[in-house]
């Protein structure tokens, strides 16, 4: 997709390809989803090409506390301090922690030097831990936040990729707003699951967004799924690779395999797309606690292997 790309009348994706960010239109602006640091610039220009000034933006959305999904907001929110950072309950501590806004800040600019290293970017802000922002507006499972001229954006709790993951329902568009609750994805059509928290939580949650049958599924990368066979398709297929993946490792536990064996084989497998902008050892680490989480599913301590 070409840059900004209008998804709907109310609703404009930007950003990049692997970092995206949707600016929402009332008689305000949301913008939901918060990308990394290093597409700071070109969401800006973005927005000067629509003609939206900053005055008109409202809220800032973020729809779970991982790195990749509000690094922009810093910037905006220090420009812009009426902007209202919008966010799950659960987040009130987590956004008051030092040592977690910390790992924030080193994430992001390990990943903003990946994507310089690439010509991705030619610059980024450069950030410190001092410019990050306390939550506003808390939200729960059906919280409703109205932007005026009947936009209304109706938030669900979609666990499982972490505890505080949110969806966003524009009902009336019927457009579902699942930053990183669907699973990962990388085109054309390549899926595996990434319950970091709970797989029992992210099964739920993909039933519950499957259930809502959405027209238009809009991700945290990779952009939109326009329509409802394919919002269909790629909730159920997304919901069909937890279940390969519990079959894979079940399969590599009976053959006796190490859990670092099995790290190995995942991390080669699955660290593709935007996943190979990440350090390796990050990488590594992730599928592991992935691995952990479904042993966990099955009963079985990680230790205990």
């Amino acid at each position: 997709m070409l840059l900004p790309f209008q998804v709907t009348n109310n609703i404009t994706l930007l950003g990049s390809e692997l970092f995206n960010l949707y600016l929402v239109k009332g008689e305000t602006y949301a913008i939901i989803e918060g990308g990394v640091s290093g597409v700071t610039y070109p969401f800006l220009e973005q927005l000067n090409q629509l003609n939206v000034p900053p005055e008109t933006i409202s809220h800032l959305v973020i729809l779970h506390s991982h790195f990749d999904h509000m690094m922009v907001f810093p910037t905006l929110k220090g420009r812009y301090p009426w902007m209202k950072i919008v966010t799950s309950a659960l987040n009130q501590a987590t956004f008051s922690s030092e040592r977690i806004v910390a790992k924030f800040f080193d994430s992001d600019r390990k990943i903003t030097l990946a994507l310089r290293e690439r010509r991705m970017i030619s610059e980024a802000p450069i950030l410190q831990a001092s410019s990050f922002f306390l939550p506003e507006i808390l939200v729960r499972e059906g919280s409703v936040l109205d932007l005026g001229k009947g936009l209304k954006m109706k938030f669900l709790e979609i666990p499982g990729h972490s505890p505080d993951c949110m969806g966003a329902f524009l009902e009336d568009e019927g457009v579902l707003f699942c930053s990183d609750g669907a699973g990962f994805y990388t085109p054309p059509d390549f899926f595996r699951p990434n319950y970091w928290y709970r797989l029992e939580d992210a099964e739920k949650s993909l039933d519950k967004m499957i259930a809502i049958d959405p027209e238009i599924l809009c991700r945290g990368h990779y952009g939109a799924m326009i329509g409802k066979d394919l919002a269909r398709k790629h909730l159920q297929m997304n919901r069909q690779c937890i279940e390969d993946f519990k079959t894979y490792i079940h399969e590599k536990m009976n053959g006796g395999y190490s859990v670092e064996e099995i790290t190995r084989d995942v991390t080669l497998r699955f660290s593709k797309g935007f996943l190979e902008l990440f350090p390796p050892e990050q990488n590594h680490q992730l599928w592991k606690l992935l691995i952990q989480r479904t042993f966990e599913h099955f009963g079985i301590e990680i230790e205990e292997r």
